[in-house]
């Protein structure tokens, strides 16, 4: 009989409960010239991997077949013609791998080594958390120390980079959190945001930082929550979003962009020149992720035969990681 390895398939598209199952599937053998065979140490349930399952991209690949967005692992064997990385050397995975597998073949340079020291769940989290925060942080202004930017969904993996990498490049930074019992969380976190609750008077938060001027707003909620980073923004500041965690539209009051001259911008990774820099993102990055650097939150962490109850906790709230070491 060949040879099969664990893998979590999608067999069709609707609710996750019942579309993800846990599967054989065959052993990728060995990696050819210029690839490597990695074993997958970790790997997200991400809420674009959950709207995959729900059907809402546009990309619908064929079921059954792995999906997967992120993970981690450590190479187990390297083609002709690579010399970086080696065997036993651990690495973030390709973004949209097709992660939630035991071993993947992946194409040698599109695999970022990690410190010895590195943590591999949280490494498995950064192809997207880490690399947006970059993008968001680089690609709209050109920001300078002492600049101010504000950013909702603080509590996510994703707030806790651009708060790590605004720290890094000496800008001021003002976190908005949903719920009150999260802001003393976020604020042990990362002591230099100045987090608030969504629903604050922006009145008084905007007297607390006169003086500083706000350049940039980051918004992955939607909804009035984008609203209320409008009002923090200066006169001719702007507004990226990246996601819409409540599902609703934008609320920007026209007299903010008529008057105000607030400009608004969309982000998405997946976008080809965004996939471009992936890589060169990651290589930057990789020295952040040591016991005492960024740390994103995890909800829990879930072995392969506890499927069913990691996916019904990525769907209730929180980063879930599938643990694929056997």
């Amino acid at each position: 009989m060949s040879a099969t390895i664990a893998a979590v398939h999608l067999v069709g598209y609707g609710e996750a409960s019942e579309k993800l199952v846990l599967a054989r599937e065959p052993d990728p053998g060995q990696p050819g010239p210029g690839e490597v065979l990695v074993a997958v140490e970790f790997a997200p349930i991400n809420h674009n991997d959950l709207m995959v399952v729900w059907g809402v991209y546009a990309w619908r690949p064929e079921p059954p077949i792995a999906i997967g967005n992120e993970g981690a692992g450590i190479v187990l064997a390297t083609g002709a013609g690579v010399e970086s990385p080696r065997p036993g050397d651990r690495v973030v995975l390709p973004f949209m791998v097709r992660s939630w597998r035991e071993k993947v073949i992946v194409p040698a340079d599109e695999v970022v080594p990690l410190p010895a020291d590195a943590d591999p769940a949280q490494a498995s989290m950064m192809a997207i958390n880490a690399v947006t925060a970059a993008m968001l942080l680089d690609d709209y202004l050109a920001l300078e120390p002492g600049d101010g930017i504000v950013f909702n969904a603080a509590t996510s993996g994703l707030g806790r980079w651009v708060a790590a990498l605004a720290a890094q490049r000496g800008l001021r930074a003002v976190g908005l959190v949903r719920r009150r019992e999260d802001v003393a969380t976020v604020r042990e976190a990362c002591p230099e945001v100045d987090v608030i609750a969504d629903d604050e008077d922006m009145t008084a938060v905007r007297a607390r930082h006169e003086g500083s001027t706000i350049r940039l707003a980051l918004d992955g909620v939607a909804g009035t929550s984008t609203q209320r980073l409008a009002q923090l923004l200066a006169p001719g500041g702007t507004l990226v979003s990246y996601g819409a965690a409540t599902r609703q539209p934008l609320a920007v009051p026209a007299g903010d962009l008529i008057f105000r001259k607030i400009t608004v911008r969309g982000f998405w990774e997946g976008h080809p020149e965004n996939m471009a820099r992936v890589v060169p993102i990651l290589r930057e990055l990789a020295g952040m992720i040591g016991p005492n650097s960024v740390r994103q939150p995890v909800a829990g962490i879930y072995t392969l035969d506890r499927l069913h109850e990691a996916v019904a906790h990525a769907e209730r709230r929180g980063r879930v990681l599938l643990d694929f070491r056997s």
